[in-house]
C-alpha cells in the first residue's frame, strides 16, 4: 500500500512537471540556449526538512552537467530547452552505469534557476529532489 501511494505521488509530481514544461522534441534554438551558463544551486529531497547540499549545474556545448552527480558516475548529457516569455525551460537525463538515471527539468528566469530531478535506480524507489539557485559569479 505504501509503495502504491508513493508511486502515485511520484507520477503526479512528474506529470505536473511535464505539464509545466510541455516540451516539443526539438533541441534548443539559438535564443533558447543556456550554453555557457553555470548555476550554483541548493538541492534538497522533496518534502523533507533535510539539510540542502550544494551543486553546480553547467550548460556547455549543448550538454547539461551536475558537478555533484559526477561522484556517482553521471556524466554530461544533451539538454532540450525552449523559451516561454522571459523564462527558459529545460530538461535533460543523465545516466550512470551503476547508479541509474537522473531526470532533470527546470526553468531559468534572469539569473535564477529552479526545478526538480528524479533519481531512479534499479531495486529502489525513485527519489525526488528540488533545487534552486543563481548564476555562478
Amino acid at each position: 500500500m505504501r509503495r502504491m501511494v508513493f508511486s502515485t505521488l511520484l507520477l503526479f509530481v512528474f506529470a505536473v512537471g511535464l505539464s509545466i514544461i510541455n516540451f516539443n522534441r526539438n533541441y534548443a534554438a539559438a535564443d533558447d540556449s543556456l550554453d555557457g551558463k553555470s548555476f550554483v544551486v541548493k538541492i534538497s529531497e522533496h518534502g523533507k526538512n533535510s539539510e540542502a547540499s550544494e551543486d553546480e549545474l553547467i550548460f556547455k556545448d549543448g550538454t547539461f552537467f551536475s558537478s555533484d552527480c559526477e561522484q556517482y558516475g553521471f556524466g554530461s548529457a544533451p539538454y532540450e530547452s525552449r523559451s516561454n516569455g522571459d523564462t527558459i525551460l529545460f530538461k535533460s537525463t543523465l545516466m550512470s552505469d551503476k547508479e541509474g538515471k537522473s531526470e532533470w527539468e527546470g526553468k531559468v528566469k534572469g539569473d535564477k534557476i529552479t526545478g526538480i530531478f528524479i533519481w531512479s535506480k534499479a531495486g529502489q524507489d525513485p527519489i525526488i529532489y528540488d533545487y534552486e539557485g543563481r548564476t555562478k559569479k
